[in-house]
């Protein structure tokens, strides 16, 4: 439970009722807190279903051929991708006018939502970022992107969701004012990361690396409660524990000395890669957000007509997360053509800018996988001790930390994921070396910079409203 709890006030001998009062308030609290994280477990059983679902139906989409078989300017090979055209483009335009209309303070992957809430006191421009409406119009504008081929994760949305879920049990009873403040928007932070990955330990790290940024010893029992508590019910939920991506075997033990220098590379690469990419998210996002404002239509029209380009291009492989993509990759051998991760990357890059509810985790890694995969014949050139499968994690982890700048949350993630605890050193060594590389390209981290981009629309949205809340 939530520890530094109200305790029972010292009352008069004679009269027992103020301790009575003070006991049934605790016993509310613990009760709000349990059904808060229970329900943040569930909401990311639930978008993993949706994404399951999403990913088969839009997959099935993509086999219909157009009704007349081919046409004149088109091969019939061509044919088959119109459908899957025309619902990316159209999803965009309708999921961005949702959000505009009629769910403000919804936009965005939701770490950086949960990063400005914790900037705030709290009060009406705290509620404008963490409320019913946004919990419900985030999970609904998240499905309509499941199920319409856009290349976003769906951890962001349950940190986001999972930090609404556990501040709104403050407006139904008093807490202590540290978790009101941090410590139940960190546990629902964590606890939403953790939920979606099976990764407890990688969850409570990420809510004190990215969304706190500091070691909260007053929360961090009330983080590793709430982290533990959603995993809970995922695992029931899903009817067993389970890794993310499978189980990898690999042990460091029979890489020769030299072999390691490859991990330098490796850092640099990915780093670089993820770390312009990060840069030219924030930079692009600054330019959207006022265009959205003025052309309503034209603009969602032309960032879903780009996916829809894209997607013809990479022959449908940029639709979606990219987890079965990362995972046939990782745990199969699969190859995919070179040009994978790049247009990978241009598909999340634009939904991403386009503000529309969505994470980058799956996304980058898949991607990272991509990269691991295309340049593992020419590592294995210079490094032919190392093993295929090695690469592709640590191309994986350096592009991931490239992109959020978070190296412990990165590495300890991918052994949660793989079960991989031999490579737990390479992990952390790349990803030290990717943040590194990084930062000097990107010198404010993806997650905080849009955090500030947001926090100052919802300000300015509350000075036009004249104050009210949502």
């Amino acid at each position: 439970m939530p520890e530094n709890l109200d305790q029972p006030e010292q009352c008069a001998a004679e009269n027992g009722a103020c301790w009575q009062v003070s006991r049934l308030q605790t016993w509310i609290q613990h009760g709000l807190f349990i059904a808060a994280a229970a329900a943040t477990g569930c909401v990311a059983w639930f978008f993993w279903f949706a994404e399951e679902t999403g990913n088969d139906w839009f997959g099935q989409l993509c086999k219909i051929p157009y009704p007349t078989d081919g046409v004149w300017f088109l091969p019939p090979s061509v044919t088959h991708a119109v459908f899957p055209m025309v619902v990316i483009t159209l999803g965009m335009l309708v999921i961005l006018q949702l959000r505009i209309r009629y769910f403000p303070g919804t936009e965005g992957t939701g770490i950086p939502q949960a990063i400005a809430a914790l900037k705030t006191e709290d009060g009406p421009i705290r509620t404008q970022m963490l409320s019913w409406r946004i919990a419900i119009g985030k999970t609904v504008l998240l499905v309509l992107g499941l199920f319409t081929g856009m290349t976003i994760g769906r951890e962001g949305p349950s940190v986001h969701v999972g930090a609404c879920m556990m501040y709104l049990i403050t407006k139904m009873t008093r807490f202590p004012q540290n978790l009101v403040q941090r410590g139940l928007i960190l546990g629902g932070g964590g606890a939403g990361i953790a939920a979606a990955f099976n990764a407890p330990v990688a969850g409570a790290i990420f809510a004190l690396e990215e969304i706190g940024r500091s070691f909260e010893k007053n929360n961090i029992g009330t983080i590793i409660r709430t982290v533990l508590l959603a995993c809970l019910v995922v695992v029931l939920g899903r009817g067993k524990d389970y890794l993310f991506y499978g189980e990898v075997n690999l042990n460091v033990e029979t890489w020769p000395v030299g072999q390691w220098i490859s991990i330098t590379f490796i850092g640099v690469i990915g780093g670089l890669l993820g770390g312009l990419f990060a840069r030219a998210v924030v930079a692009t996002t600054r330019v959207i957000n006022p265009l959205l404002k003025r052309h309503r239509v034209l603009v969602p029209l032309g960032l879903g007509g780009t996916l829809a380009v894209v997607g013809l291009i990479s022959g449908g492989e940029s639709y979606g997360g990219g987890f079965p993509q990362a995972q046939s990759i990782l745990m199969d051998g699969a190859e995919y053509p070179w040009h994978y991760a790049p247009l990978k990357a241009v598909s999340n890059f634009v939904c991403l800018i386009s503000g529309i509810p969505g994470g980058l985790f799956d996304p980058s890694l898949s991607v990272g996988a991509g990269l691991g995969q295309t340049l593992t014949p020419a590592f294995l050139t210079f490094f032919p001790h190392l093993e295929p499968t090695s690469i592709v994690m640590l191309f994986m982890v350096a592009y991931f930390t490239g992109v959020v700048q978070s190296p412990i949350t990165c590495a300890v993630i991918m052994v949660e994921m793989t079960g991989a605890r031999f490579m737990t050193i390479p992990l952390l060594a790349t990803a030290i070396i990717a943040y590194e590389c990084s930062h000097r390209v990107c010198p404010k981290a993806i997650y905080e910079a849009l955090a500030d981009i947001f926090l100052l629309g919802v300000q300015k949205r509350q000075a036009e409203s004249g104050g009210d809340s949502c």
